[in-house]
């Protein structure tokens, strides 16, 4: 057994989950999958990717989509630290620490409510869409899996009708929003952004590269 998909096979997975899901509770939707967005100046990153973008009736919701699969995914909270997050593979008793999957969600839909109208609802969930995925303890309400899928369209339907905190988007509207969503990616590209991650580790490496040999030659010294 494999902890993770590739991240591609469990985007498409996502993506065909997402429009099974929230089909029977929309009759217009648009999803768009990989939106490169800008980030802020002085990011350490100067793109984002959004894997899955699902625009409907009752605003946008953004999904990061996780390829984690056969295991047990749980969080360690402490009041002086922001969560840590873990995978345990099935069977094994080890865990390895993974990236925050809600604080990157998180990231990313503060910055794309910067550069959309106040007027549209903007949520954002973690998708967990492979098999053999299982929550541990109290994890937040946007992390969710397959399973849950079907009940969080009836939701955010139902929310959306009844609250009517922000306005219902009619076809036409949902089509507009889809390429507003497209304009503020502009000619940023999946290739350009690749390539601002790999500098930024590049950068990294170079910085723990050279923080060592700076050690190695205090040590010499000695």
């Amino acid at each position: 057994m494999t902890i993770a998909l590739q991240n591609t096979t469990a985007a498409s997975l996502g993506v065909q989950q997402l429009a099974s899901a929230f089909s029977p509770a929309f009759s217009h939707l648009r999803i768009l999958r990989n939106l490169i967005i800008p980030m802020p100046e002085g990011s350490v990153v100067r793109t984002a990717m959004i894997d899955a973008v699902l625009v409907c009736e009752t605003g946008i919701y953004l999904f990061e989509i996780k390829a984690w699969r056969n295991a047990f995914v749980y969080r360690k909270k402490s009041e002086a630290a922001p969560p840590r997050w873990f995978l345990r593979l099935q069977g094994c008793s080890r865990a390895r620490e993974v990236k925050d999957p809600a604080w990157q969600g998180g990231r990313k839909t503060t910055q794309l409510r910067s550069l959309l109208s106040d007027e549209l609802r903007l949520q954002y969930f973690v998708l967990l869409p492979c098999e053999g995925v299982e929550l541990e303890g109290v994890m937040p309400a946007a992390v969710i899996t397959q399973q849950d899928l079907p009940y969080i369209a009836r939701l955010v339907r139902n929310n959306g009708r009844t609250a009517r905190t922000y306005p219902l988007l009619d076809a036409g509207a949902i089509d507009r929003t889809a390429q507003r969503l497209l304009d503020i990616q502009g000619g940023l590209s999946l290739d350009e952004h690749m390539q601002n991650c790999r500098e930024r580790s590049e950068q990294i490496s170079t910085r723990w590269n050279g923080a060592g040999a700076a050690a190695a030659a205090g040590i010499g010294l000695q």
